[in-house]
């Protein structure tokens, strides 16, 4: 590790986990009934386990993490008597016995802001921590894929300076769209130049589907969009709860917002009648575009 002019050790790697357990804390807690509750199919019971399978995997990765690397933790805010604190202890524990000054647990805010990100910065800096935002390796985990984990590491990513955000690491991450639980992960695919990644997937039908998110997000910035052609035919738009989406396509193009959780219900990209290969390649040739 090596120690810059001020004698802080740079960071090569920072991991953003956003809120872990989150349905576990909800049945936990009460917010849902674990034998009544029902989400896009699945029972309560069948969430949790689904949950589990990616929730149990965070302890183990970050004890894996090197000299070099960090972890913050955003947890949901909840109150230390309401339970979230007995839920989330695995996380805690690996974080405190693994990396001590490396592991920063925050409280989640109701709203996520760039102050956040500036909040994180000067934790890092007053455990002796710095790094190089144009080098520094970044990835989110966490709940959910298409919610919070965008949203909370990107007003963080704004907050820090970091050009291109925490990419997500899907098999560290939960979504909030019961056809993504079954869904196969493809891959990410950053579009160059700009810091928008496409996440690519194929549905348990074998119908391929995608989404975009953007690494970094602003403070009350307009929704910014994406531009792409491709035959109207080939396409469909849904809510993350499989509801039927309109999206506008003029001149030849279709106009997406480039929504996360708390600016509006993300939309899903569905390929129809084309190969998962084929809606890559329409989707990442495009143009971002302001509104």
């Amino acid at each position: 590790m090596i120690d810059d002019a001020k004698g802080l050790k740079n960071l090569t790697r920072l991991v953003f986990l956003c809120h872990p357990f989150a349905w576990e804390v909800q049945f936990r807690l009460g917010s849902h009934d674990l034998d009544e509750y029902t989400w896009g199919g699945f029972s309560g019971r069948e969430i949790l386990a689904m949950e589990r399978k990616v929730s149990r995997r965070w302890p183990g990765k970050i004890q894996k993490l090197g000299p070099e690397e960090a972890l913050v933790v955003v947890t949901m805010g909840i109150t230390d008597c309401d339970g979230e604190e007995a839920v989330i202890a695995p996380v805690v524990k690996a974080a405190g016995e693994h990396l001590n000054r490396r592991g920063l647990i925050v409280r989640s805010r109701p709203d996520p802001a760039e102050s956040l990100g500036r909040l994180i910065k000067q934790a890092l800096l007053d455990n002796g921590y710095t790094y190089d935002p144009s080098s520094l390796i970044t990835e989110a985990w966490g709940q959910s894929f298409e919610g919070c984990a965008p949203n909370y590491s990107g007003h963080a990513a704004a907050g820090m300076g970091l050009p291109l955000g925490f990419p997500m690491r899907y098999d560290m991450t939960f979504p909030d769209a019961p056809f993504a639980m079954t869904a196969k992960f493809i891959e990410r695919v950053p579009i160059p130049d700009t810091d928008l990644s496409l996440y690519l997937f194929e549905g348990q039908e074998g119908r391929p589907f995608a989404i975009y998110f953007p690494g970094v997000v602003r403070d009350q910035e307009p929704t910014r969009y994406v531009r792409f052609s491709v035959d109207p035919s080939q396409v469909e738009f849904s809510t993350k709860r499989g509801e039927a989406q309109t999206v506008s396509f003029k001149d030849g193009a279709f106009s997406i917002p480039l929504h996360v959780d708390g600016s509006g219900d993300p939309i899903y990209i569905w390929g129809n009648g084309i190969t998962a290969g084929e809606l890559k390649e329409s989707l990442t040739n495009i143009q971002p575009i302001n509104p």
